[in-house]
């Protein structure tokens, strides 16, 4: 599957398209470029239009006064971002390049054109920004929970959309498990989760003490899923995914395990401060 089948895929989630707009849609020829890592996605682009990730993990980002990073939202391939004004891009911060990536531009005027032709594909593109939306809200909620837990659904995120995208996308045998090889790494986890490098990485190698996951090299892996999505409480609903396979609902709290870590105290007994 292509990622603009893929795309389709997941706008049919909205059950918004009828066949004319799948059509007008699958009939995009966008240009494909390459966009080497920590690079804003549009340098040297045009105002506006949209980015379809073909390859590689984006985000969009914002920086704030003190100088620190804060990772909005993130793109895998088949993802549609978008960077000038228009139906689908009422959202703020700049899109990034976490890991070499590659895109294909949709140009504003190919996306007014097909509004206007196909109501149904403005209503979907409205659809797919509500999720995104959606999906930091999600992210908004885990600010409250403690780092153990905040990490741990982050990573079952992560390997719920990467799992849902390659599946179908990547070449065989590449290894779905891992979750921070291709961009998604520490630094990445940091600043999505309003924490320390530090603290992200003990929490990791905590995670990995308690057998919930494994670290190679600073690639996370999940051999076992269910107990890591018992633990992070993990429902990917809000994900609309059209891959239903991914959409097994967390354990019972009985059986969950609620504190699995072997943690050795608060942020002050191990001595620097979280940005929480």
């Amino acid at each position: 599957m292509t990622p603009l089948a893929w795309l389709v895929r997941r706008l049919d989630e909205a059950a918004l398209l009828g066949v004319a707009e799948r059509r007008a849609l699958l009939a995009l020829a966008p240009q494909e470029r390459l966009v080497p890592a920590r690079t804003d996605i549009r340098d040297g682009q045009k105002a506006g239009g949209a980015h379809l990730i073909v390859d590689g993990v984006a985000c969009r980002a914002a920086m704030l006064p003190d100088g620190t990073r804060r990772i909005l939202a993130l793109y895998f391939p088949g993802d549609l971002c978008s960077t000038g004004r228009g139906a689908a891009d009422p959202l703020p911060g700049t899109i990034e390049a976490l890991s070499p990536c590659t895109v294909a531009d949709i140009p504003s005027g190919t996306i007014d054109s097909l509004i206007r032709s196909h109501p149904g594909i403005e209503r979907a593109l409205w659809w797919l920004t509500l999720v995104e939306l959606g999906i930091g809200q999600q992210w908004l909620i885990n600010a409250g929970w403690e780092a153990e837990r905040r990490i741990a659904h982050l990573i079952c995120e992560v390997r719920a959309r990467s799992q849902a995208a390659g599946r179908d996308m990547q070449a065989p045998g590449r290894d779905m498990e891992e979750c921070f090889a291709s961009g998604v790494r520490q630094v990445v986890i940091a600043d999505i989760a309003a924490l320390s490098t530090v603290h992200v990485s003990r929490v990791l190698h905590a995670l990995q003490a308690a057998r919930l996951i494994t670290l190679n090299r600073g690639a996370a892996a999940v051999p076992q899923p269910a107990p890591l999505i018992a633990f992070a409480g993990f429902d990917p609903g809000y994900l609309h995914l059209p891959d239903h396979a991914a959409r097994a609902k967390p354990e019972p709290s009985a059986g969950m395990r609620r504190d699995p870590v072997p943690w050795a105290g608060s942020n002050r007994d191990l001595g620097y401060a979280s940005r929480t």
